[in-house]
């Protein structure tokens, strides 16, 4: 379908305005295509927080061909910005930083750029995960919650002109990687980088809760607006980046979300929730009763199983939600309990019920193959829930004359940095076939149920970025090229192979972004490129 500019503006409602004219001039771009952008809440939070502030004019960017290397609003070119800055959420999506800035002229990596060209930012959860692949091309990284640190960073490039003196102040700063500053020429950390993330008493505070400005039909949740209801998580799964990275659950005050959903309703009646745990927020059935007392219809991000109960299910279906997705991973609850997910298949199949008798008729469960200490009858496990979780709906089918849809989403397990699996193997693409093949076997006798199988490729892709040093950058070099995914893998097998289907031996390169206050100064003498180290941060053990 091509990309009609117009229409795609013409179709927007918005609850507030976003001007293009500023002292300061931003773009703020997904690396991904509209439909992909507009239904990332971090992405629309952050034009949102540019637009707040005062004197500063912002436009988006996308990677829609008609539009690569210029904004939406009024087709600008990126290098006449002040400050390009993306929201990254998935490291697939990073080659595309990449090819944006070739179609806009600005050169790809720091050292090549000058005063005359932006400042190239780079946010969201892959600068936390891993800034080092993409550390060549990037000026700065921002490492935590936009609320806190890039009304800051706006602040200190409109009040000083002088992009090395910016740099230089940003980079002794929490929140901040400055790679010119923060790296040696060989692109190994000098010390450890501290991500700032919110705390509880950001949590109370209504002008902290991020919602939708937008509302368009052209993005995945089509004509909903978003509200998150909270940070981190109760669960710490071995396997989940995010539990580690956000921390412990802390759920957003309930006036301030629905400040966010009164605010929604005036362009939409859809309301989407969304949050790591967004089952597990306190107020979530007095929040779903008034929600469907206004008449909104609202759907659900997800549901930690424990959440799944007759308070929250039944204000849900009575807003007219019909599916729900849940997350057992595993077949059997000896796996499970090795994940730190101690939740039994009679539980998930108690959920199952209860969401059934509150008249959700869809059920979407996820899994994951590769796990470590997998079996053969774990995977058979998997086959013997989905079965049990069928007879269910079956059972409330009859009731109501319609069986409802299972679907069954399988994902092969990516070790991700700060994760207790972090330095594990993935497994080989032939066994994840094999073990696919289990499931496949054990369930083709199970009537209304889909499955959708993992893409093996992409996830050892994502393997070797979320894992690799600062040599990926000559990797993602090649994807930016054009060069197809297979293509890519076949070119750079060894060194792709080598970091994703073996351990990890010693300390990793990229566990240098921690949480914990650090020392930070640029006091001593340290030169952008140079080998020198921070004299109050020390270097990572086996970094020297």
């Amino acid at each position: 379908m091509k990309f009609d500019q117009k229409k795609i503006l013409r179709d927007e409602s918005r609850v507030c305005t976003t001007s293009s004219a500023g002292a300061l001039r931003v773009a703020v771009g997904y690396p991904n295509t509209y439909f992909v952008a507009m239904s990332s809440l971090a992405f629309q939070w952050v034009v949102e927080l540019t637009a707040s502030l005062e004197d500063i004019g912002v436009e988006r960017f996308f990677t829609d061909p008609p539009l690569l290397g210029r904004t939406l609003e009024n087709g600008s070119h990126l290098g006449d910005f002040d400050v390009v800055a993306w929201t990254c959420s998935f490291e697939l999506d990073a080659p595309n930083i990449l090819s944006t800035l070739d179609a806009a002229g600005i050169p790809r990596r720091w050292e090549e750029r000058d005063y005359t060209h932006p400042i190239v930012v780079v946010g969201g959860a892959v600068a936390s995960i891993n800034p080092l692949p993409l550390s060549p091309a990037v000026d700065v990284f921002v490492l935590g919650s936009a609320e806190l640190l890039w009304p800051d960073f706006l602040e200190i490039v409109r009040s000083e002109p002088d992009t090395e003196r910016v740099l230089e102040t940003l980079a002794d700063m929490d929140g901040f990687l400055v790679p010119r500053f923060h790296l040696d020429r060989h692109g190994v950390p000098l010390g450890k980088r501290r991500r700032v993330e919110k705390r509880d008493a950001h949590m109370d505070d209504p002008a902290m809760v991020p919602g939708s400005h937008v509302v368009t039909p052209h993005t995945e949740y089509s004509g909903r607006g978003l509200v998150e209801m909270s940070r981190g998580c109760p669960e710490k799964c071995r396997y989940c980046w995010v539990s580690y990275n956000y921390g412990r659950l802390r759920s957003y005050a309930t006036d301030g979300i629905m400040d966010r959903v009164e605010r929604l309703q005036a362009i939409t009646r859809r309301i989407g929730f969304v949050a790591t745990a967004v089952g597990d927020h306190p107020e979530l059935g007095n929040i779903l009763e008034e929600c469907s007392r206004r008449g909104l219809e609202v759907a659900l991000s997800s549901l930690r199983i424990p959440a799944m109960q007759r308070e929250i299910l039944e204000p849900l279906a009575a807003s007219g939600a019909r599916s729900v997705t849940i997350a057992p991973e595993t077949g059997t609850d000896t796996l499970r309990r090795a994940l730190n997910k101690p939740i039994s298949n009679d539980a998930i199949l108690k959920a199952v019920d209860t969401a059934q008798e509150c008249g959700i008729e869809n059920i979407k469960m996820y899994f994951i193959i590769g796990l470590p200490g997998e079996t053969d009858d774990d995977l058979r496990g998997i086959a013997d829930l989905l079965r049990n979780a069928q007879k269910i709906m079956v059972a409330h089918g009859r009731e109501r004359g319609r069986v409802g849809t299972l679907l069954a989403g399988f994902n092969v397990l990516v070790p991700k940095p700060y994760t207790p699996y972090s330095r594990k193997a993935m497994v080989s693409r032939r066994e994840a076939r094999r073990r696919m093949e289990i499931v496949e076997a054990a369930t083709s006798d199970i009537s209304n149920l889909r499955i959708d199988r993992p893409a093996y490729r992409q996830a050892q892709w994502q393997a070797f970025l979320s894992r690799g040093d600062v040599s990926v950058f000559d990797v993602l070099e090649d994807a930016a090229s054009g060069k197809s995914l297979g293509r890519l893998l076949a070119a750079h097998r060894t060194a792709i192979e080598a970091s994703t289907l073996s351990p990890v031996e010693g300390p990793p390169v990229w566990q240098f972004v921690v949480s914990a206050p650090v020392n930070r100064t640029l006091s001593g003498g340290l030169s952008p490129g140079g080998d020198s180290e921070p004299s109050s941060a020390p270097p990572l053990p086996g970094l020297q």
